[in-house]
């Protein structure tokens, strides 16, 4: 019997030791509002997220139209965020902005649903969507806090973003030229030069769209041909002196001469 109590009393005593080792349990199942969001918070500086989301989601909604609703709100997109959960993070971070606009966290909170999207968005040859959110989204922070504390990240963050979107127009472009669906890769280099500012890019979406314009004429029937080489030549005279030293224009220039040739335009 003795020894009998000696196991009960060990392990009773465990058992309060286990207990003791979440002080909020109680807290969280407590019919009172306050204890609930202290054992939100409580779980959320002692790092366990999954627990403090768990509550944070519950009060978000018992809070609803209050103003410790942006607070909880901010601290659940967190807690989301530290695990990694960052479609779920993002989707706070903005209702914190679209429900509580006037908040003292709803600049930190724009930001950082940027920067979500920013880390959401996919390599140029894939679905753009999160990029171009992110865009959104950083515009109008550099718009609303222009001396804000993230100013130089966002402005960095966005050059990163639009050069990506560049890419994938000049690679859509290309993808047209190389299968030689010509006149639409002609229309769509057209259409990037008119926003792209990457030098590079331009030069070389200028000398697909020149070349492309060269062999639509050749390709085309026999009325259609001189028209098209006027406008063919018109591309390859501007590209000419865009860039006069360009690596590309002896290419350019030779299929400038070959066409004029097989069209019998004079010179």
């Amino acid at each position: 019997m003795r020894r009998l109590g000696t196991y009960l009393v060990g392990f009773v005593g465990m058992g309060l030791v286990v207990g003791g080792c979440d002080p909020y349990r109680r807290l969280a199942k407590s019919p009172n509002l306050a204890d609930r969001d202290s054992a939100a918070f409580g779980y959320f500086r002692k790092r366990q997220y999954e627990s403090a989301s768990q509550l944070f989601e519950e009060l978000v909604g018992l809070y609803r139209g209050n103003a410790r609703a942006a607070e909880v709100l901010y601290h659940l997109a967190l807690a989301r965020m530290h695990l990694k959960d960052y479609y779920a993070a993002e989707k706070y971070f903005g209702q914190l902005v679209e429900q509580y606009p006037l908040s003292p966290r709803a600049s930190e909170a724009l930001f950082q649903q940027a920067r979500l999207n920013y880390l959401l968005s996919a390599d140029y040859d894939f679905d753009q969507r999160e990029t171009r959110r992110a865009i959104d989204q950083l515009q109008v922070y550099l718009t609303l806090y222009p001396d804000g504390p993230h100013a130089a990240e966002a402005e960095t963050m966005l050059r990163e973003l639009e050069r990506k979107l560049e890419l994938k127009a000049f690679h859509t472009a290309e993808v047209f030229y190389r299968i030689g669906r010509y006149r639409a890769a002609k229309v769509l280099f057209g259409d990037f030069l008119t926003y792209a500012t990457q030098p590079d890019l331009r030069e070389e979406a200028a000398f697909k769209q020149a070349m492309a314009a060269l062999l639509v004429a050749e390709n085309s029937i026999t009325e259609k041909q001189l028209p098209r080489f006027r406008e063919a030549e018109e591309l390859y005279r501007t590209f000419v002196q865009a860039y006069p030293t360009s690596r590309y224009l002896p290419t350019l220039h030779s299929q400038y001469e070959h066409a004029q040739r097989v069209l019998q335009v004079p010179r």
